[in-house]
C-alpha cells in the first residue's frame, strides 16, 4: 500500500557541499530514498548543470583551466547557476518540492576562494539571485582521504590536487551559517545518513501541511 503524498507549506532547498569524495553525491541518493519512500516529492539536480554553461565548466574539470582565469570561470559559474535558479530550483520550491542540490554556491566560495577571490564577494553575487537553503550540509573529510576515494573511482579531475583541496577545505571549515551543520564523512555512508536525517527531521515536521502526520518517520 503506497503512502499517502506529504504536502509542505512551500518547499525546501536542501544542499550538500564538501571537497572532492566526501560523498555528496552519495548522500543525495540515500536521502532521496528516504524522503520519496516517506512520501514526499522530491527533485535532485547537480550543479555545474548538464546546460551550454555548466558543460564549459565540466570541460575545464576534464581539460585543465589551460587560459581560463578565475575571474572568468567564476563568470561562468554565475551563468549557469542563474539558468538553474531560473529554470529549475524556484519553480521547484514553488512547487512545494524538496530540491536536493548536489554542490550550490559555497563550492564557488570555495573552490574560486581557493584561488585568491574573496568568498564574501562571491556570496553576495550569487545571493543577489539565488535562495539561500533552508538546510546546508557541509560534509567534513580530510582532502587526502577525499582524494584517496575519488582515485579508487578512477575519476580523478584537474582540479583534484592535495594543496588546492587543502586550501578549499580550509575555507568551508571556516564557514558559518545560521542554516549550516558540517558533519563528519569519514563515517560509514549509512550513519552519515543518519546523522542528516536527524538534522532534516524536525524541518519537515515544521513545514508539513494537510498531513495528520507531520513528523518524519525514524531512520530504521
Amino acid at each position: 500500500m503506497s503512502l499517502p503524498r506529504r504536502r509542505l507549506c512551500r518547499g525546501l532547498l536542501i544542499v550538500f557541499e564538501g571537497v572532492d569524495g566526501a560523498g555528496k553525491t552519495t548522500q543525495v541518493r540515500l536521502l532521496d530514498q528516504h524522503l520519496r519512500h516517506a512520501g514526499y516529492d522530491v527533485v535532485c539536480l547537480k550543479e555545474p548543470t548538464e546546460g551550454p554553461w555548466g558543460q564549459k565548466l565540466r570541460h575545464l574539470a576534464q581539460h585543465g583551466r589551460q587560459h581560463v582565469s578565475p575571474t572568468t570561470e567564476l563568470e561562468w559559474f554565475l551563468r549557469d547557476r542563474r539558468d538553474d535558479v531560473e529554470q529549475n530550483i524556484r519553480p521547484a520550491l514553488a512547487r512545494g518540492q524538496i530540491v536536493l542540490l548536489d554542490r550550490y554556491y559555497f563550492s564557488t566560495m570555495a573552490y574560486q576562494g581557493a584561488l585568491q577571490l574573496d568568498p564574501e564577494a562571491i556570496r553576495v553575487r550569487n545571493e543577489a539571485f539565488a535562495p539561500p537553503p533552508d538546510l546546508l550540509f557541509i560534509l567534513d573529510i580530510p582532502p587526502a582521504r577525499g582524494l584517496q576515494r575519488v582515485q579508487q573511482r578512477g575519476a580523478l579531475s584537474h582540479f583534484e590536487r592535495l594543496g588546492y583541496l587543502e586550501r578549499v577545505a580550509a575555507i568551508f571549515a571556516a564557514m558559518r551559517f545560521p542554516y549550516l551543520q558540517h558533519i563528519d564523512a569519514s563515517a560509514e555512508p549509512t550513519l552519515v545518513q543518519e546523522r542528516v536525517w536527524q538534522a532534516i527531521a524536525p524541518l519537515l515536521a515544521g513545514k508539513a501541511a494537510g498531513d495528520p502526520a507531520t513528523a518524519p518517520e525514524d531512520m530504521t
